[in-house]
């Protein structure tokens, strides 16, 4: 498989005349809201939902790359991400840690290989990556061998 050497993707957004809006991302619709504790009706994920979704679905596509490279055979995988906000004096709100906890259930035969896939998704996710010189990110992987 060869990857290329420049992506480039786009996003408009457009506001509802409410508390949200909808972006429009090459061909998908995403709308997106402000939670209700701070003034909005809350229709759809906030943009700091969606960003841990993006970190969340990076991590994923990442793993599933070098599961193909590798043909490890893999039971099931779940990210779960979460943040941090903290509200400041001078700055408003700011994003002070990222987690991501990495959970792979494999069979034995498969269990090094998809140990290998889930290393590689974390040293080789593009946003994390660019994300962790501003941001303190903690990844944890746990294996479940079946």
């Amino acid at each position: 498989m060869r990857l290329k050497k420049h992506l480039h993707y786009t996003a408009a957004a457009k506001w509802d005349h409410k508390t949200g809006g909808t972006a429009q991302l090459d061909g998908f619709t995403q709308p997106f809201d402000t939670p209700h504790e701070h003034g909005g009706n809350e229709t759809a994920p906030c943009p700091d939902q969606l960003f841990m979704t993006s970190l969340a679905g990076c991590i994923i596509n990442t793993f599933n790359y070098y599961r193909r490279i590798l043909d490890a055979e893999t039971l099931d995988l779940t990210v779960n991400v979460s943040s941090d906000i903290e509200l400041s004096n001078t700055n408003g709100y700011r994003v002070t840690g990222i987690h991501i906890d990495i959970q792979v259930w494999s069979d034995r035969e498969n269990q090094e290989l998809n140990q290998k896939c889930a290393e590689r998704a974390k040293e080789y996710c593009h946003i994390t990556k660019s994300i962790e010189q501003a941001i303190p990110t903690t990844t944890k992987i746990t294996l479940h061998v079946e």
